[in-house]
């Protein structure tokens, strides 16, 4: 593998995945806080936060290192598995081939089950706990293993595997199913495949984690009323997504004042019923609002600062000239007999005279007159010539140029002081209120006061003389500014009922209202658009990391360089594995089928044949040693040392299959460890027969089911046993039980044992004739004939046949069914030693005998 190559395509991957690649290499399996970290800088890249950053490759990755050693030394403590429930653990054995023999229900597919759930296997299956025992303990064992001769445990605890016993490989009926019936992954893979294989676990670690991550981001989007939906902003709102912007938000969803009033006027246009006389009703409104704001508007500028200066001016001009033409008067009038000449009253008296004169008395004469004969007006005495040059200077007076001006100073005063009109009334005011439609609220109050204090501002003018003394001035109020929006507003509502009396837009206004109605529901949820917003955008941001993890790339590179580290190597060894197990007549091919996320697949069809129906053609047998073909070609391809564990793979083969399968099965013990389940005792005499030529003497463990539970290791079967320490054990250990039991007065325990052995003993005799007496030519449960050890049948004798038949004779009855009438009467235990101990001696002796 070119290590540059591999540099160089990963250098164009995320930099999540870079990272993810480096630590990989580092520590072979990722813990959950690596996932999190990398789901965090997945999200990061994708959001364009990372800092751009390339990660090399280390040129040593993949180097090959050298292929360790693995076995399988025992299981214990076995608690919630099944009905597994031994005292004592399950032993391996020594060598490199063991036969765990056991019969039905004994516990062997419990171990076997276990055992792939503690290695891994690619079809674990569900691991039941005790059905008979529902308040079982947790699921729990022990299993120690020696690696690279270093001896081992681990504790399993009902979930999770060994990764140090991940390479073990187990057969049993499911991976028959796996090859035949589908396609599997070949699982031998090159260290750089692996670390391929392992990546994509990472990526779907990573997916797994932003799914999570999403997962916590639900949507808390307020639901709109059925009514809403159908309007612009409702059909908005139900699609919006994370596109949408700040402005897009403030179009459907600023809701002001005036959008308030205006739904108040569509739902009183829409209930209005004679929108014609509504308008007509609005416009007279009109006019009192607009007459009520100019008034106060004109009282605000009679009694504005500029015109109270204008007035005061006027007001200080007129006292000065006055005060200038009393002066002149003083002079005029000082000679006068009588008081007030010259006053304001005496003025008008002058004035009225002078009226009098011209219009009746005197129509033709000047006023005064004062030609011969002429009269006072007054009192209508003849004037004499002092009276007459008193009149004609008093006239001198008045219209001499300082009264004048001190008259024209006063009209002046009075057209200023007329500038300001008097106030309406309380009740005037009261009554133009409500004919401008003002309810008596906050708002007539500020009317009514404002104008108040206008009233006030008039009376103090009177007794105000100078500009110091004016007091501060009134500002045009709010209301007036109130006053002329809203006359604006009335006058387009009038507008509109005039137009609604003369058109039929009943469903345009509800449609406008429903609009406005869910703009203003919208503006109420802003908080709550705002973060669905910031939701959708973090989703999309979540969602376009999650497409870095897709493994299409990842697969795609491990299927090329499966090509060429794998596929053709496999399918070799397939074939070549069929032709060990002597299937020649079995026309299969395995092919390539596809690659799946890096995992190379293949599948099983039959050679020439238009469809695959492989399960259906091949026979119960042939699916069994195909299976078992594809199974070796499967893990003999592995460099390191790991164990193979098969479960009953004799069922269904016959006894060509049975030998070839045994022969290939002590071929691979030569270099690893076989572990071998089964219930028929004729695999272990197979077994047995074909290791034998290979000079390796295989394990044979038995298992039986106990009161307590299954899988209790135990004795193995006599059929199967050494005899001679079978035979031993019966007389050093089995019959000393028996004799101390007798010696304890324990008889019925005693007539327990004493059938046992006598039961068992039996059996020993009848194995001593097959291997002794007939020098082993034909066996139980195994098939060759050894016709070259019939020779050896030459030194038999006479009284061999007679010894061994007597013992057949004297305990076939402790093997055999008896009738209830004549029972059959239990040896003394003295006599059963003694029997015992006849036939070790002639076995001893007739095994040093010559023909």
């Amino acid at each position: 593998m070119n290590n540059t190559v591999l540099a160089k395509w990963f250098a164009e991957r995320p930099q999540w995945l870079q990272v993810a690649a480096i630590r990989l290499l580092e520590q072979s399996e990722l813990a959950e806080k690596d996932i999190s970290e990398l789901a965090t800088l997945c999200q990061q890249e994708a959001d364009g936060k990372l800092p751009k950053t390339t990660y090399p490759f280390p040129a040593s990755a993949f180097s090959q290192g050298a292929s360790g050693t693995l076995r399988l030394c025992s299981i214990s403590d076995v608690e919630g598995v099944n009905a597994l429930a031994p005292k004592k653990p399950l032993e391996f054995g020594k060598g490199n081939i063991t036969i765990i023999y056991g019969n039905n229900g004994a516990g062997k597919s419990g171990y076997v089950r276990l055992l792939k759930h503690i290695c891994g296997a690619r079809e674990t299956g569900i691991l039941h706990r005790n059905v008979y025992k529902p308040d079982s303990a947790l699921q729990k064992a022990c299993i120690s293993f020696e690696q690279d001769g270093v001896t081992k445990s681990h504790m399993w605890s009902g979930q999770g595997i060994c990764e140090d016993l991940s390479s073990v490989d187990i057969f049993d009926t499911s991976f028959g199913k796996v090859f035949v019936s589908s396609e599997d992954e070949v699982s031998y893979e090159p260290p750089v495949l692996s670390f391929f294989s392992s990546l994509i676990v990472v990526c779907e670690k990573v997916a797994s984690a932003l799914d999570v991550e999403t997962n916590r981001h639900q949507s808390k989007k307020p639901s709109i009323s059925t009514d809403k939906k159908v309007t612009p902003e409702g059909i908005w709102y139900e699609s919006i997504s994370a596109k949408a912007t700040i402005r897009d938000i403030d179009k459907h969803c600023v809701f002001s004042s005036s959008d308030e009033t205006e739904i108040q006027t569509l739902q009183q246009r829409l209930a209005e019923q004679a929108p014609a006389d509504k308008a007509k009703q609005l416009r007279k409104q009109i006019i009192h609002i607009d007459s009520l704001a100019q008034d106060a508007q004109k009282y605000l500028e009679q009694l504005s600062d500029e015109n109270y200066r204008r007035i005061i001016a006027a007001k200080k001009n007129s006292i000065l000239k006055k005060t200038a033409a009393d002066a002149t008067a003083e002079k005029v009038f000082s000679g006068s007999d009588l008081e007030g000449i010259g006053s304001d009253v005496w003025k008008e008296l002058w004035e009225a005279a002078r009226n009098y004169s011209v219009s009746d008395a005197y129509k033709e004469a000047e006023y005064p007159n004062v030609s011969d004969g002429s009269r006072c007006v007054l009192c209508h005495q003849t004037l004499t010539q002092e009276a007459k040059e008193k009149l004609s200077s008093f006239e001198n007076f008045v219209k001499g140029e300082m009264q004048k001006a001190a008259t024209d100073a006063a009209k002046d005063y009075e057209i200023a002081s007329q500038t300001i009109e008097a106030l309406p009334t309380s009740e005037t005011l009261k009554t133009r209120i409500d004919a401008a439609g003002i309810p008596q609220d906050e708002v007539a109050s500020q009317v009514t006061d404002f104008f108040a204090q206008l009233q006030a501002r008039k009376d103090q003018l009177l007794g105000i003389d100078s500009e110091e003394a004016i007091p501060d001035p009134l500002l045009s109020p709010q209301w007036i500014e109130e006053s002329n929006a809203q006359s604006k507003r009335l006058v387009e509502l009038a507008a509109k009922y005039d137009e609604d009396a003369k058109n039929d837009n009943r469903e345009e206004i509800k449609k406008k209202l429903s609009s406005l109605q869910a703009r203003k529901w919208l503006s109420e949820q802003r908080s709550a658009i705002d973060e669905e917003v910031s939701r959708l955008k973090l989703l999309n941001q979540i969602q376009e990391a999650k497409k870095t993890t897709n493994t299409k790339a990842l697969s795609q590179k491990k299927g090329e360089l499966a090509e060429d580290l794998i596929t053709d190597a496999f399918v070799q060894r397939f074939n070549a594995e069929l032709k060990a197990l002597g299937a020649f007549q079995v026309k299969v091919d395995l092919v390539k089928s596809k690659v799946s996320k890096g995992r190379v697949l293949h599948k099983l069809q039959l050679r020439g044949a238009s469809q695959n129906g492989l399960a259906d053609v091949l026979s119960e047998g042939e699916n069994r040693i195909v299976s078992i073909a594809a199974f070796l070609a499967d893990v003999t391809g592995k460099s390191n040392q790991a164990p193979f564990i098969f479960d009953d793979p004799i069922s269904s083969l016959d006894q060509s299959y049975e030998e070839a399968v045994v022969q290939r099965l002590i071929e691979l013990s030569q270099d690893k460890q076989v572990i071998v389940f089964t219930h028929r005792l004729s695999l272990v005499g197979t077994v047995r027969h074909f290791a034998e030529k290979k000079a390796i003497k295989p394990d044979v463990v038995s298992i039986r089911s106990a009161d307590w539970g299954t899988g209790e290791p135990a004795p193995i079967p006599l059929s199967q046993s050494d005899i001679k320490s079978a035979l031993n054990t019966l007389m050093n250990q089995r019959y000393q039980d028996a004799k101390r039991a007798s010696e304890n007065g324990e008889f019925e325990h005693v007539e327990i044992l004493l059938k046992s052995i006598c039961s068992d003993f039996r059996t020993l005799v009848e194995r001593s004739i097959e291997n002794d007496l007939l020098c082993g030519v034909v066996q139980r449960f195994q098939r060759p004939v050894h016709t070259l050890k019939l020779k050896e049948l030459a030194k038999l004798k006479h009284e061999d046949c007679n010894l061994l038949d007597s013992l057949m004779t004297k305990y076939s009855g402790f093997e055999h069914s008896q009738p209830a009438e004549s029972p059959v009467e239990l040896p003394k235990p003295d006599d059963l030693l003694t029997d015992m101990t006849s036939l070790k001696i002639w076995r001893e002796e007739y095994a040093k005998r010559t023909a």
